[in-house]
């Protein structure tokens, strides 16, 4: 009896998982018990297996919180037989999760196996919409900027050429807005040629909606991508920085003392 992997510590679930990825033997039999969940996950990734891989891109953990998260669906994959893995991209929403991200990158990147795995590339995506949910806007976009910065100190300390992959929405509170300056605005060194960003739903047209709509688009991202390595922003000095810490704190609890502690907040929001 090993006992329920939900109620493991952190630790004990990456020993197992690195137990099972290091070993040859089966993780479960064509008799294993399966909830509606469980169908679903294990027939989903049977299907990425019998299809080409270059249908699919990356498989993006949302609301990712620890490196167990990402080797689970490492074991996944390979348990249900998919030739060319899909690179496994972990996706940091909430604050908190924003705070932890780059000790949970860098554990990761600590694992020899998982090194091997990526071999010196790797995505990290960082949620907009539900970090700006979760803490306020203000609030969000700190910690977005702070997380991205520890993200490449970590990634350059083991070699590993980082992606950064931004989840944007379309509206300003999911962190939408101009993209040329979107860009500019990121840290220093976060981009360095290459990014990811996502286009949601209700801004595909005007970004996409016409061929010579698709090549201004093309044009700012690539622009901005290029002036953002040929003139890297500064970064905030010490003072700034303080300031900003000091503002995110008392920003976030007077954010959440109306979105979640105002019994009366969602029936005004609903007007």
């Amino acid at each position: 009896e090993i006992g329920s992997y939900k109620e493991w510590s952190e630790e004990k679930r990456q020993e197992w998982l690195l137990s099972e990825l290091s070993g040859k033997r089966p993780l479960f039999g064509p008799d294993l018990p399966q909830t509606e969940e469980i169908a679903d996950v294990l027939d989903t990734i049977h299907v990425l297996a019998e299809l080409p891989s270059d249908c699919f891109g990356a498989y993006i953990i949302s609301m990712a919180t620890s490196p167990s998260d990402v080797l689970a669906v490492e074991l996944l994959q390979r348990e249900c037989h998919v030739k060319k893995p899909l690179r496994v991209v972990p996706l940091f929403e909430k604050l908190a999760d924003l705070e932890a991200a780059p000790a949970a990158v860098a554990r990761l990147f600590s694992i020899e196996w998982y090194r091997n795995r990526i071999n010196g590339k790797q995505e990290v995506m960082i949620g907009y919409s539900d970090s700006g949910k979760d803490a306020g806007r203000l609030s969000a976009a700190w910690a977005l900027y702070k997380a991205q910065e520890e993200l490449v100190k970590v990634a350059k300390e083991f070699g590993v050429k980082l992606t950064m992959f931004h989840g944007r929405g379309g509206t300003v509170g999911r962190g939408g807005g101009p993209t040329h300056l979107a860009i500019l605005s990121q840290p220093p060194e976060t981009v360095n040629g290459s990014l990811r960003v996502t286009v949601q739903g209700e801004v595909i047209e005007q970004s996409f909606g016409e061929e010579h709509l698709c090549f201004r688009t093309l044009q700012r991202f690539t622009a901005a991508t290029l002036e953002h390595g040929m003139h890297p922003p500064i970064s905030p000095n010490p003072e700034w920085r303080a300031l900003l810490d000091e503002v995110a704190v008392v920003a976030t609890e007077k954010y959440r003392s109306i979105v979640f502690k105002e019994p009366r907040f969602v029936e005004y929001f609903r007007l």
